[in-house]
Order: structure tokens, then sequence, then C-alpha cells
């Protein structure tokens, strides 16, 4: 079997995923609540400002302060939380299968000068 063959499964076997499943009906139960879906683009919208300032060296205490209160009412929402729980555990899976396959090759990015 070639690697594009191997690839095409392994994204089949995700798809087919129990995390993966979870995620995705998780993500359609807060598709059907406008409200909710809102609170999660807004935490996301907080997020991104927080990184964004983070790497423009700006200072971040506001903004982090400000996620933080938006991810407590986040949390305390049973459809957002469940959401991104089933997130979370789909993300540790691709990262496991992620790290799998660069030991696999033995990538290593080179950071020394040579």
């Amino acid at each position: 079997m070639n690697v594009y063959d191997l690839a095409h499964q392994l994204a089949r076997s995700l798809n087919e995923s129990q995390e993966y499943l979870e995620y995705k009906k998780a993500k359609e139960t807060i598709k059907q609540d406008p409200q909710v879906e809102k609170m999660l683009k807004d935490l996301r919208a907080k997020q991104i400002e927080v990184q964004a300032l983070s790497i423009s060296g700006k200072p971040i205490a506001e903004a982090q302060k400000s996620l933080e209160n938006l991810y407590n009412i986040a949390i305390n929402n049973s459809l957002l939380r469940q959401y991104l729980e089933a997130e979370e555990r789909f993300a540790v899976l691709f990262t496991d299968i992620q790290n799998i396959i660069m030991k696999g090759i033995e990538f290593d990015i080179d950071t020394e000068d040579e």
C-alpha cells in the first residue's frame, strides 16, 4: 500500500473515531443555538486577540482577564462545556497522531547553526 492510501485510511479512521464523532455532534448542537454559537465565537475572537497581543509584545493582562471571564461563562453553559471538552479530546488525539508520525520519520527541526 502506498503512503497516500495509508493517509486516506488514517483520515477515514479519524472520521470514524469516537473523539471526532463526539466533537462533530457537539459542534452541530452548538450550531442549533444561536446564543451559544455567539458565545463560542466571542470566546474564539478573544483568544485570537490575546494571541495577537502576545505575539506583538503588547500587554495582555486586560485581554487575558477578559478571556478568562468569557471562558468561565462558557464552561457554565453545559452545551458549550460539552463542545469544548469534545474539541479538547479530539485535539489531543490529533496531536498524538502528529507526534507519532513525526517520531516515526525522525523529523527534527534543526535550530542550531551549522
